[in-house]
C-alpha cells in the first residue's frame, strides 16, 4: 500500500490537469467508476492489477482489455496506465479519496451522511440538504442511510461534526438522567 503523501501527490496532479480541462467532477466520477469495477467479484480486477505474481506486461494487458469497456476520458485512462507502470495501483483507493477531497474544497462542497429510521422521501431529502447547506455555508452532497434502531429523528455527520436529533439519543440521555437523579 502506498503512503498518504504519495496518494495526495497523484490526486493533486490529476486534479490540476482536470482543472485545465474543466473536467474536475467528470474525472472524479470516472476514477470512482474504475474503483467500483476493481472491487467487483471480491476485488478480482483490483487485486490482479496489484499482484506482483503477474508480470507487468500481463497486468498491462488486463488493464488494456478493461479500459475500452469503461469509456473513460483519455486523460483518466492514461492516468490509470501511469499508476500501473509506476506500481502505484494499490494506492487507487487513497488517490480517489484524496482527489474527491481536493475537488470538494475546490467546489466549496462537503459530503454529509444522514441516517434516519426510515428512508427519506424526496421532499424531506431536499429539506435536510438545504438545512445542512445553511449550517455549513457550503454545497452539500448527501448520502442518506437507514437505521431502524434510531426509532425516529436523524443523525447527520458533516466532516467531523455530528448533529444528533434522533429519538434514540434522546431516550439514552433521558435514561442517563433518570439513573443519576443527583446529577442534573
Amino acid at each position: 500500500m502506498i503512503e498518504g503523501s504519495v496518494t495526495r501527490r497523484y490526486a493533486k496532479a490529476l486534479l490540476e490537469i482536470a482543472q485545465e480541462a474543466h473536467a474536475v467532477d467528470r474525472y472524479g466520477n470516472e476514477l470512482e467508476r474504475f474503483q467500483t469495477v476493481c472491487r467487483l467479484e471480491g476485488g478480482l480486477l483490483g487485486n490482479g492489477l496489484c499482484n506482483p505474481v503477474f508480470t507487468l506486461p500481463e497486468r498491462r494487458l488486463v488493464l488494456e482489455r478493461v479500459l475500452p469497456g469503461l469509456n473513460l476520458d483519455p486523460t483518466v485512462a492514461n492516468f490509470l496506465r501511469l499508476l500501473l507502470e509506476k506500481r502505484r495501483m494499490d494506492g487507487l483507493d487513497g488517490i480517489v479519496r484524496d482527489y474527491r477531497a481536493f475537488a470538494d474544497v475546490e467546489a466549496n462542497r462537503v459530503r454529509a451522511s444522514v441516517t434516519t429510521a426510515a428512508a427519506l422521501d424526496p421532499v424531506s431529502r431536499v429539506q435536510v440538504q438545504r438545512a445542512l447547506e445553511v449550517a455549513t455555508g457550503k454545497s452539500v452532497v448527501l448520502d442518506a442511510k437507514v437505521d431502524p434502531d434510531l426509532i425516529g429523528g436523524m443523525v447527520a455527520q458533516v466532516g467531523s461534526r455530528v448533529y444528533d436529533a434522533s429519538i434514540r439519543s434522546r431516550l439514552d440521555a433521558l435514561t442517563l438522567t433518570l439513573s443519576n437523579p443527583g446529577r442534573s
